[in-house]
């Protein structure tokens, strides 16, 4: 089964290796070629354009960073439309509005191919075990298609058929995700400004029924001060914009959405914008006046 992966970013690009480590034959595309560089090396087939990638291919699936970026890889003389074979599936993993997912699928049953939305939760991480969670959206037969490759990229596949759903579903999950990173930032801050051990606190959290494996791995990492992203403060604040955005449509207001909007964007504002979304914790930090904590190599 051939693949093409287009889009070589923090998921793109894992999901390119793990696929040829699967033994599936790969070709890839971007739109920097210094990132498919590595992959030219290994002998995999890199493309000119996004249509030259999904011609020949049995399913190509793409990641790339939003709406725009769908649209841009998709449509047009060179997107993946103008390439895709009439038996062939186009995949799209990326973090989109539920519109624009409906206005894909419209699109290409115009032209009669199939497109499945299919977002996920995980990162690099669970793409190379094989353990993300996905959620693919779209018709029986063209999931069906893509099925082979997406087993081989996560653990549990939930199926969906109204056009959108698939994106409501992940802007969802990462409503909580923005939820639970300010609740853990404001406790932390709390916990310090009195004075006490955030060891203390954390060891309390994961010994209830507040445990959450997000708040082990986050907690960790805000208190070693790493901020290496797999996912950054900057997507996070375009997908709170794009949830807001959908429940505008419905008559739905997210009021905690809002204000967490407003956090990250002073977190990208005050230059952490290409840091991982814990840094949000740095807000909160400077807000109670609280000094940094120096990392533990540093002497703190």
């Amino acid at each position: 089964m051939t693949i093409a992966v287009v889009g070589l970013g923090t998921m793109g690009a894992p999901i390119a290796w793990r696929l040829r480590e699967c033994g599936f034959r790969v070709v890839v595309w971007n739109r920097s070629p210094e990132k498919a560089g590595p992959f030219r090396a290994q002998g995999v087939a890199v493309a000119p354009t996004p249509a030259a990638a999904a011609a020949g291919a049995d399913a190509v699936i793409s990641s790339v960073l939003d709406d725009a970026a769908l649209r841009s890889v998709a449509m047009g003389p060179e997107g993946i439309l103008a390439g895709l074979g009439e038996s062939a599936v186009h995949c799209d993993t990326s973090t989109i509005s539920p519109a624009c997912a409906r206005e894909m699928v419209e699109a290409f049953r115009n032209a009669g191919r199939q497109f499945v939305h299919a977002p996920v939760l995980g990162s690099r991480k669970q793409v190379s075990a094989g353990e993300l969670l996905i959620f693919a959206e779209g018709p029986v037969e063209a999931v069906d298609r893509v099925r082979p490759a997406l087993q081989a990229l996560g653990k549990r596949i939930w199926e969906l058929r109204e056009p959108g759903s698939s994106a409501v579903l992940k802007l969802a999950c990462n409503l909580m995700i923005a939820g639970m990173i300010t609740t853990l930032s404001q406790s932390l801050v709390f916990v310090r400004k009195h004075g006490l051990d955030p060891a203390v606190f954390l060891d309390v959290i994961q010994s209830s029924a507040l445990a959450a494996p997000m708040y082990a791995s986050k907690s960790r990492q805000i208190l070693e001060r790493d901020w290496s992203a797999n996912f950054f403060v900057d997507n996070l604040i375009k997908d709170l914009a794009l949830a807001r955005q959908a429940a505008l449509e419905r008559g739905l207001d997210l009021p905690l959405a809002a204000l967490q909007s407003q956090l990250f964007e002073a977190a990208s504002a005050a230059g952490y914008g290409r840091d991982d979304y814990s840094a949000v914790y740095r807000v909160f930090e400077e807000m109670a006046g609280l000094e940094e904590k120096p990392r533990p190599e540093e002497g703190g």
